[in-house]
């Protein structure tokens, strides 16, 4: 009676043990997938982190190298022997005046290159912190034309828009352009087109229709 009550306890401490050894690899089991889980979650996150980095670097390069490329256009370097300086008039900040500044720009030997670079430099701002840019903005040029003493200019159709402005800054845009282009030849004479047609008569205080001269009262002294 003894011996079988004894074998019965034996029977189940044994079945407890397993119990207890199977609850143990179940959670060593889950500890060490677990274990295995993070360390490819870190591994795909470091991953990740190094490709982001990576693309941040390329963007950054890809700045700094259009950044450059900005600069070197804006400074470009022309050797001694091909520089060329062209008077061009810019406004007077506080003034109904035109002054001079020496457009440091590529020779050219053409007279209608020279003239295209001036009116080129009439649409950038000037170097001076005294004078301003008078021209509309987004204008562009269309086309420039040289023909016994006359240029033409034919400015895109934003020209149109110096029509609203008062009558001194009408009259120093308008001018700026003429006394600029007029350095070329002073006695010649200049006319402007507004997107390849002739502008309307009576609009504006100065009559584009007309052949313009040189007015040298509007230079500052």
């Amino acid at each position: 009676m003894a011996s079988k009550k004894s074998k019965k306890n034996q029977e189940k401490i044994l079945f407890i043990l397993m119990g207890v050894i199977i609850i143990g690899l179940v959670i060593a089991g889950f500890i060490l997938f677990q274990k295995q889980f993070y360390s490819l979650f870190k591994e795909d996150n470091a991953s990740t982190a190094s490709i982001k980095t990576e693309e941040t670097t390329n963007l950054t390069a890809s700045s700094i190298e259009k950044n450059n490329n900005i600069v070197e256009k804006e400074e470009e370097y022309i050797p001694q022997e091909d520089v060329q300086y062209l008077k061009i008039y810019y406004g007077v900040k506080g003034k109904d005046k035109l002054e001079c500044e020496n457009k440091r720009v590529r020779k050219n030997t053409m007279l209608i290159g020279q003239a295209r670079q001036i009116v080129n430099s009439l649409l950038e701002n000037p170097s001076n912190e005294r004078l301003y840019r008078i021209l509309p903005e987004n204008l562009t040029l269309r086309g420039l034309f040289y023909d016994s003493g006359l240029f033409i200019i034919d400015f895109s159709r934003e020209f149109s828009s110096i029509y609203n402005y008062g009558a001194s800054e009408q009259t120093l845009a308008i001018y700026s352009i003429v006394n600029s282009i007029t350095e070329l030849d002073p006695k010649a004479k200049v006319r402007f087109l507004i997107n390849g047609t002739e502008p309307e008569s009576g609009e504006g205080h100065i009559d584009l229709n007309s052949k313009l001269s040189r007015l040298e009262s509007l230079i500052e002294k």
